[in-house]
């Protein structure tokens, strides 16, 4: 299979925590300029208290740079031993939609039941690709 199938739902994650990033930027910005936090809050995150909807942006910028590791790590590994399939480009889709689902559920309504599933689904793609990709290279 063509690496450029793999590469996509990369490029598709990595457009996700840009996307995720200049909001949060954007939004200190807003904040400050509305003057609802004071700059210097943002030098050691003390002395205020942003709004939630920061916090949720804060928290889900540094979560698409921890389990989505695990994909990134795969994905080369993947690419870089030539185990590239169908299946794993499906499993690669399924743990990038998943990651949108649990932005768009932190960001925007937080309810945290709904977070875990997609989270948890997610986890547990990734592992199948892991299990998937790391048996056929010791096959």
């Amino acid at each position: 299979m063509d690496i450029a199938a793999l590469i996509i739902p990369t490029v598709t994650l990595i457009g996700l925590t840009f996307i995720v990033s200049l909001s949060l930027v954007s939004y200190r910005f807003y904040l400050v300029r509305k003057g609802i936090v004071h700059p210097g809050y943002f030098k050691f995150n003390k002395g205020g208290k942003p709004p939630r909807h920061h916090d949720a942006l804060e928290h889900n910028y540094s979560n698409l740079f921890e389990v989505p590791t695990l994909f990134y790590s795969i994905v080369t590994i993947a690419i870089a031993t030539n185990h590239i399939d169908s299946t794993l480009v499906t499993l690669a889709w399924l743990f990038v939609g998943f990651r949108i689902a649990h932005t768009l559920i932190h960001v925007f309504y937080n309810n945290i039941l709904h977070r875990l599933s997609v989270f948890f689904a997610a986890y547990v793609v990734v592992g199948i690709m892991w299990f998937k990709v790391v048996s056929n290279i010791l096959a």
